[in-house]
């Protein structure tokens, strides 16, 4: 099996190994934080994009099918990029709910922080597979 090693340390490596970070940051905020509501929606779509980005890079790897899957990764780049949108909303709404126990001196255990943390990384998400959507048009036109 032959490994096409220049993605890896491309642009394009990079943006994928800093999705799959964040990614991964953003799921182990979320989990943290307790399974209720919406949050249950916010760790599945969080889990399944950073398993198909995995995939995806993988696949890429292989250089058998670079330009198909470079349009397959464009797409999913941009619905990441939209559904990260409303996993942002999600850990934004939960964090204001939450608002009420950020102050000195409460007694019980408070996720304010982590879902501030989440919806931080939630951001940067959207920003890394816009940012890989936008370079792999780029690319694709060249």
């Amino acid at each position: 099996m032959n490994l096409n090693w220049r993605y890896v340390y491309s642009l394009l490596g990079v943006l994928w190994l800093l999705q799959l970070l964040v990614g991964a940051a953003f799921i182990i905020l979320t989990a943290k934080s307790g399974f209720y509501g919406p949050v249950y929606f916010a760790l599945f779509m969080s889990a399944f994009f950073c398993l198909t980005t995995l995939t995806l890079s993988f696949i890429t790897l292989l250089d058998t099918y670079r330009v198909e899957v470079n349009v397959i990764h464009v797409i999913h780049d941009l619905l990441a990029a939209l559904l990260y949108i409303a996993l942002m909303g999600i850990m934004i709404d939960q964090t204001l709910r939450q608002s009420y126990c950020n102050f000195e001196g409460y007694p019980l255990p408070c996720a304010y922080n982590v879902f501030l943390g989440a919806a931080v990384c939630g951001g940067f998400c959207l920003g890394l597979y816009f940012f890989s959507a936008c370079y792999l048009c780029w690319a694709l036109d060249q």
